[in-house]
């Protein structure tokens, strides 16, 4: 490996400002956040607390990402996956534009494989060569076996931070049904902008050429090579009403496992044998992503809700963590019908029940196949008003509108039922 003098401080300085100047890393981090703490307004109003945990969880959320984001560098520098400066700014854009028209799009597989299909319309088009049309060269040059590569890092990736922080990932939140009548539901909030370092061709002076020895898998002896740092957006926000989000989401590890060995293999392919093979995997991305998402949906929608106030108790929402009722092993969907022996159907109810013993608390509840638990505990000081259960009572008060998000960002279409129009209430009462 050969590199000039004083190399490395330009390369590091180049890789920085690959990253801080592309916008989309900015754009997808604010609207998680924004995300998160429309949350808080709407708790406050059902629960009287918030549940939402905004910079405890987005500190350790992108650490994650960015310990996973080192590892997926290291492998894409070994393999020797190198793009252009203009092909991070087509994807970058391409990304936003799609997130405009919907959320999930703007997510790294999806805008990728949108980019390659471009890309092959433009060279299969020659649009590229009409005159005042240059600017389409950087679309029909795009190099799509590196990007499925970075694809298959990404769907890894996503894979991966399933299993960590995904506690604070589930909220509870209730919704207007078809009927008018108030139901609950657990809203999956899982989003991620994780930065990746791949190769990139150089920009500037300075740059690492191979000579001889070790060198990466695609590069060849006397390449001269930059170091660039992307943003790679991914994650999942969906909406569940009959389905269990951990359920969901055991699913969609094996997805994005599926989702990566397509786009590795389009990656390998294509360099041993035919690059076509590139523009088909990119299709089957979409098809695989679009497909998934109206199955889950749909299973969704065909099972019984889970979260409906019910007439033998009181309906468990969400267990607050580190709660009295999280450390006895209420779960959500489950009914409470008795605590300390006394029948409950309300808020009230409970904590009547509970004022009668203050030292002890026990709850009977029913679990999601109609099976009687017992579970028990003493209360010791401070505890008693820190019970941390959230129910769904019967209201014919608006919430939010009963959709499906099931997406990257699907969670920000989330809107407010619209009240009841007083005037015509009144006129039907006179």
């Amino acid at each position: 490996m050969h590199l000039t003098a004083n190399g490395w401080w330009a390369i590091v300085a180049i890789a920085l400002l690959s990253f801080l100047l592309n916008p989309l890393h900015y754009v997808s981090t604010g609207f998680v956040i924004w995300d998160l703490v429309r949350n808080v307004r709407s708790e406050r109003e059902w629960f009287g607390i918030r549940v939402t945990r905004i910079g405890q969880t987005l500190i350790l959320r992108y650490a994650r990402a960015c310990l996973v984001g080192l590892a997926g560098s290291i492998a894409l520098l070994v393999c020797g996956v190198s793009v252009t400066w203009q092909s991070i700014a087509y994807v970058c854009a391409v990304s936003i534009v799609l997130g405009v028209i919907r959320s999930r799009f703007a997510a790294t597989p999806f805008a990728v494989a949108a980019a390659a299909i471009i890309s092959f319309c433009v060279r299969q088009a020659h649009l590229s060569t009409l005159v005042g049309w240059q600017w389409l060269h950087v679309v029909a040059s795009f190099p799509v076996g590196a990007w499925l590569a970075i694809v298959a890092v990404s769907c890894c990736a996503e894979c991966i931070m399933t299993f960590w922080g995904v506690r604070d990932a589930i909220l509870p939140i209730l919704l207007t049904s078809r009927r008018g009548r108030r139901m609950g539901a657990l809203k999956l909030q899982l989003g991620y902008a994780m930065p990746v370092a791949v190769w990139m061709h150089p920009i500037a002076k300075h740059a690492v050429t191979w000579q001889s020895g070790f060198h990466p898998w695609q590069m060849a002896f006397g390449q001269s090579s930059e170091i660039g740092i992307l943003p790679l957006v991914f994650g999942l926000h969906a909406l569940f009403t009959g389905l269990r989000p951990q359920r969901a989401l055991l699913h969609v590890r094996w997805f994005d496992v599926a989702r990566a060995l397509v786009a590795a293999a389009g990656f390998a392919l294509a360099r041993l044998y035919d690059p076509l093979v590139t523009s088909w995997a990119a299709a089957f991305l979409i098809v695989m992503t679009e497909l998934f998402r109206f199955l889950w949906r749909r299973i969704d929608a065909a099972m019984e809700p889970r979260y409906t106030p019910s007439s033998r108790g009181v309906r468990v929402l969400y267990t607050i963590r580190g709660s009295l009722s999280d450390k006895i092993g209420i779960r959500p969907g489950e009914i409470v019908t008795h605590v300390n022996q006394s029948p409950v159907h309300t808020e009230y109810d409970i904590h009547f029940a509970m004022e009668q013993n203050p030292a002890y608390a026990r709850f009977q509840v029913l679990d999601a196949d109609g099976e009687v638990r017992l579970l028990s505990s003493p209360i010791f000081e401070g505890e008693r008003h820190d019970l941390g259960l959230l129910l769904v009572v019967s209201s014919d008060e608006p919430a939010l509108r009963f959709i499906r998000p099931f997406g990257f960002l699907e969670t920000i279409y989330l809107r407010r039922a619209k009240k009841p129009n007083a005037a015509a209430t009144q006129t039907q009462a006179e």
